[in-house]
């Protein structure tokens, strides 16, 4: 997903009295949470191999790891969030929940961590 199309979702989840920040420290809350996300399921877009040189976010197993995600840039328009595509909503739903503090997004956001691991991570031996 663009980074700009999960910002204008993020805006539609912070109604009432909630401002999504500006550009810059909404990408470090959207970093916070792909790695929030990247702790709970192995995100196919950040898995390298033990070859590669890219700096190491954390093991999977010996012969792998997750790489940290590039920081989201929201001024390009043609930019993607460094996520999973089914995992998209679910950075969206914590970056609402770091925002708002409402557990509800929280809670959606493990549910499609859940459905994830479910449905991919056997792939890697979850």
């Amino acid at each position: 997903m663009r980074c700009q199309d999960a910002k204008k979702i993020l805006k539609f989840k912070c109604v009432g009295d909630k401002k999504v920040p500006d550009d810059e420290t909404l990408s470090d809350v959207f970093f916070e949470a792909m790695l929030y996300v990247a702790n709970k399921c192995i995100p196919n877009e950040l898995l390298r191999s033990i070859e590669s040189n890219e700096r190491v976010y954390r093991n999977v197993d010996q012969n792998a790891f997750l790489t940290y995600p590039d920081r989201p840039n929201f001024n390009d328009p043609d930019e993607h969030l460094m996520i999973d595509e089914t995992l998209t909503y679910a950075v969206i739903n914590e970056v609402a929940f770091l925002l708002n503090q409402d557990t509800y997004y929280r809670t959606l956001a493990l549910e499609i961590i859940a459905d994830y691991n479910a449905n991919y991570g056997k792939e890697y031996g979850l």
